[in-house]
């Protein structure tokens, strides 16, 4: 009976009779509608956890005797549940499924099996996992193996996530049809079984087929995808779901117009035993407190977890569009151990605003998506083996961790000796900033997509620290991948101790500061590149670095500081002739970028574009073009900034864009150098001019460059220049300013002929970095245009 206490622990079993002072009976054959005796028990999680609560305050125990468990809804535990344990009477004895076993098997033709599933025909159950005899089996999928190649087109340049993502948005209809080749799908394609993972640079898109254009030979989608087909010039694809790509023993497909599973056995495999599980849910634990009141003090230990589905959608960045098997939310000082979680279509585990919750000693594997994906402070993640992620979302890493840095809170996760292998995308990505990442193995990731690495993110005041990191290989053609990889924003970050053995791009920067990276081994199979694009003030110091290849540092004036390296290098000659190995500790050396010799084109335009500071691309017609170089013509760190040129018969027109991570550090005011502004420098009749035009709406014309104070006033008078900044807060994305002018050719006196060129350089000064930009450097000032750029007129 339910009352009686006779200890500060209260436990319930469930499973079987187990005499305690004070005992709950819970078996699987139970009713939950008695009181919990042992000639009474209970059946289900639900019921054991509502006995907990009617227990009263105090530290309560459920303990889960062996057999598997169907939960009908999920387990929901609150604020009310704070102090529960619960846990497998002995380790991995338990399954938790999120689903229910389908029985009812029949033939379906020679090979295949099916099973009528009430809800499927109508919509109103449906699923894309499946556990057969605890495995989580192949979705039928064709082609058999590798990608069709479609033949949509999308161009349109990416400007980076922070430049603001596409120079031109996609419309509707370009994410939401794919162009394909019609010897690759038949002509009866079954578009309501169809789904089709469409790959592109870092992630994937997973949607649903509403009409298939036999005349265009175009597949209309249910639901747009996260980039246009076609967009980085990744033309794969793959269609799953169809009876057209059953071609093995092992695969199934959900017949939704038929209303039935169909299943090929494997081998041996005989289906009057086989055990199916369909999975009726997306989260089968979850623990739910909210901002006010967390939940506090729950542990779950020792038993499994499997059978969830996910919602056809795209997964997003990093898969994380998805719940997780187990969702924590909002909760403190909570002990995930020993769980496993594992043939789920979603997320392992999903928690978001934990402190000090700690995961550990966990097997999370064949997951659909990502293994864990965590935000909060002063929470740890240790001793886990994490692998096989991502089996239906490529874009799914196998750990992300999110914390928003503060001074008061500075402390983000640490994630250390867990086992990471076998992602198809990066092994951790992290974001916000303020984790300690170290000692952990990561194998084998980026086994699909790419653009990331073996530890990614955008991210500050983090440390990785003694972690080992091997054999991570680029599939393909794209963007690469790396070992250690700070991307946009990162700031004030270690990277020390660490190995990277077999990796091409052990370390990538992108557009990062402040960086410390120092006594790490690196060993590359063939040659190496220690990569810092758009970077600066990074520090690389006591590293050891090996390839019997060509090591290169670019770009070199991303390190402020090159000290005590070992350097072995170049021990192969040309058709793999072993040569003496080049050993010192000198920074390979780099030729620097010469004078870009091309014009860079300006648009002849019927309209003129409006002033208003926003650049919009229907006003601008033409490509945009990056201010990416300094004086010295070596690329530019920090933000990006833009410029697009167009001109009519009257006037040329030029804008700017400058992105700025932190809008409260534009400075307004109109002092060159000191304030954040452009300046235009172009050659005139009377000598080369000098237009500077300010963030907070300021147009100066000055004569730096040796024209007269009559001509530069001339010109000031008549040119027209508007300003706007946009953005509102530190790490909005979409913060800086913009600046159009509209410069007459009168006042300048030339004459904008067809394929004329005009000697001309565009100059940024950005305070929040201090970094001069140009869009030639000239290895002097910017208005030194024998040095400079050339525009010509389209």
């Amino acid at each position: 009976m339910i009352g009686k206490e006779k200890s500060s622990v209260v436990m319930f079993l469930l499973g079987s009779s187990v005499a305690l002072a004070t005992t709950f009976y819970l078996s699987p054959k139970g009713d939950d509608s008695q009181p919990g005796t042992k000639d009474q028990p209970l059946a289900t999680l639900v019921a054991a956890r509502d006995a907990a609560r009617k227990a009263g305050a105090g530290t309560h125990r459920i303990v889960v005797q062996p057999g598997d468990y169907y939960l009908e809804k999920t387990l929901t535990l609150d604020a009310r549940d704070s102090g529960l344990t619960i846990e497998a009477a002995e380790p991995d004895s338990v399954v938790l499924y999120g689903g229910k076993p389908v029985t009812g098997w029949r033939r379906d033709g020679k090979n295949f099996w099916c099973a009528d599933l009430p809800g499927v025909k109508e919509g109103e159950w449906d699923f894309r996992a499946l556990v057969v005899n605890g495995r989580m089996p192949p979705r039928a999928r064709f082609p058999k193996s590798g990608n069709f190649k479609h033949k949509s087109i999308f161009d349109v340049r990416w400007l980076s996530s922070v430049g603001g993502g596409w120079e031109r948005k996609p419309t509707l209809d370009e994410l939401t049809t794919m162009l394909y080749d019609p010897k690759d799908l038949p002509a009866d394609l079954k578009v309501r079984n169809a789904e089709l993972r469409v790959y592109h640079m870092w992630d994937e898109s997973l949607v649903g087929v509403v009409s298939n254009d036999l005349a265009r030979h175009a597949l209309k989608f249910s639901t747009s995808a996260k980039s246009p087909p076609g967009a980085f010039n990744v033309k794969k694809y793959v269609i799953f779901n169809t009876r057209e790509g059953m071609t093995a023993p092992g695969q199934w497909y959900l017949d939704r117009a038929a209303g039935r599973l169909v299943y090929w056995p494997l081998p041996g495999e005989h289906m009057t035993k086989v055990k199916v599980v369909a999975p009726i849910m997306e989260r089968v634990v979850r623990l739910l407190g909210n901002s006010k009141v967390p939940v506090e003090n729950i542990t779950l230990r020792g038993f499994s977890i499997q059978a969830t589905t996910t919602p056809l959608k795209p997964a997003g960045f990093g898969a994380s569009a998805y719940h997780g098997a187990l969702t924590i939310e909002n909760a403190r000082h909570c002990f995930i151990d020993n769980i496993e979680i594992c043939n789920v279509g979603g997320q392992g585990i999903n928690g978001w605003n934990l402190e000090e919750c700690n995961i550990q000693r966990c097997r999370i594997h064949h997951i659909g998506a990502c293994g864990i994906r965590a935000g909060g402070k002063k929470s740890k993640i240790a001793g886990n083996h994490i692998h096989h992620l991502g089996i239906y979302h490529p874009s799914a890493v196998a750990v992300n961790l999110h914390h928003t840095l503060t001074e008061a809170n500075p402390d983000g996760f640490h994630f250390y000796r867990n086992e990471i292998h076998d992602s198809p995308y990066s092994g951790v990505t992290l974001g916000g900033g303020g984790h300690l990442i170290e000692e952990n193995l990561i194998s084998r990731v980026m086994l699909e997509l790419q653009d990331g690495g073996a530890i990614y993110g955008s991210v500050q005041k983090c440390t990785l620290r003694g972690n080992v990191v091997r054999d991570v290989v680029k599939m393909g053609e794209g963007y690469g991948v790396s070992a250690y990889y700070f991307d946009e924003g990162s700031q004030d970050c270690v990277v020390e101790r660490n190995v990277s053995i077999g990796v091409e791009r052990p370390v990538h920067n992108h557009i990062a500061s402040d960086l410390i990276i120092r006594d790490n081994v690196f060993i590359s199979d063939s040659k190496m590149s220690l990569s810092f694009p758009r970077s600066r003030r990074c520090a690389f110091t006591g590293n050891t670095v090996f390839a019997p290849g060509k090591i290169t540092v670019n770009p070199p004036t991303a390190i402020s500081v090159w000290t005590n390296n070992l350097v072995i290098r170049e021990g192969v000659a040309k058709g793999g002739v072993p040569q003496a190995f080049t050993i010192n500790d000198a920074m390979p050396a780099a030729k620097a970028p010469g004078r870009r010799s091309y014009p860079f084109g300006v648009v002849q335009v019927a309209q003129p574009p409006v002033l208003n500071g926003l650049m919009g691309s229907d006003e601008w017609p033409g490509s945009i073009t990056g201010i990416s170089r300094e004086p010295s013509r070596w690329g530019v760190s920090g933000a990006p900034a833009f410029a697009k040129f167009a001109y009519d018969d009257q006037n040329l027109y030029v804008a700017v864009k400058v992105v700025l991570f932190d809008i409260n550090k534009l400075s307004r005011g109109a002092q060159w150098g000191r304030d954040d502004g452009a300046e235009i420098c172009i050659a005139g009749d009377k000598g080369t001019f000098v237009l500077r035009g300010f963030a907070d709406g300021m147009l100066k014309s000055v004569t730096d460059a040796g024209v007269s104070s009559e001509a530069a006033d001339a010109l000031g008078k008549a040119s027209r220049f508007t300003a706007k900044f946009y953005g509102r807060t530190k790490g909005d994305w979409k913060s800086g300013w913009c600046g159009e002018w509209s410069i007459p050719f009168s006042a300048l006196g030339i004459k904008p002929v067809k394929d004329a060129k005009v000697a001309f350089n565009l100059g940024v000064y950005r305070a929040e970095d201090g970094v001069w930009r140009c869009l030639e450097g000239t290895l002097a000032e910017n208005w030194k245009l024998d040095q400079a750029a050339v525009i010509q007129f389209k």
